[in-house]
């Protein structure tokens, strides 16, 4: 079975940009959300609405009530409901978090950099990937899982091949898939 970096389609014509999540830490929003609350999300550009849509700083994902029908009986996410401040969509949006997180990453075959142990920026990263230029899984690490982020670059969502068809087949917009 083929795998697929879930990616927002930056290419969108006329896409809307998403701001923070308000009063939360959006961190812990990647992998955990409350379900009884209703998330306040800033809209920083106006524009086209998204199935499909994560945020600027954190990567936090915002999809629309579609794309969280597609994903109905997929283990491994969670939704809550979200208000996106000031925009004029009928759409209801929600927080998707992913809960799964797999040590995956075949370094042989990978391109990638790691944050060092001095980085000026962020030396509590020491040992984590910075960013990929080519993201290959490990089949064998991966095996039994729908949708995860990857262990180390928590902001990388990972599919397999039957929850890519199930939104194509919804018609899910601002979507991107790349084979690793």
């Amino acid at each position: 079975m083929n795998f697929y970096r879930l990616s927002d389609d930056i290419d969108f014509p006329n896409r809307w940009y998403l701001g923070d999540v308000s009063f939360v830490d959006n961190w812990q929003l990647l992998s955990c959300v409350d379900s009884e609350l209703e998330y306040q999300v800033q809209l920083w550009r106006v524009g086209e609405p998204m199935d499909f849509t994560c945020n600027e700083a954190y990567g936090v994902c915002i999809v629309s009530s579609s794309f969280k029908e597609a994903l109905v009986g997929i283990n491994g996410v969670n939704f809550a409901k979200a208000n996106i401040i000031e925009a004029s969509s009928n759409k209801q949006f929600y927080v998707m978090s992913v809960t799964n997180e797999i040590e995956c990453i075949d370094e042989e075959k990978s391109e990638f950099q790691k944050f060092e142990i001095n980085d000026p920026v962020r030396p509590d990263k020491a040992g984590e990937y910075r960013g990929f230029f080519k993201m290959v899984v490990s089949p064998e690490k991966i095996a039994g899982n729908s949708v995860f982020r990857v262990k180390g670059f928590n902001v990388s969502i990972v599919v397999n091949e039957l929850v890519k068809n199930k939104l194509e087949s919804a018609g899910i917009s601002g979507i991107k898939f790349k084979c690793v």
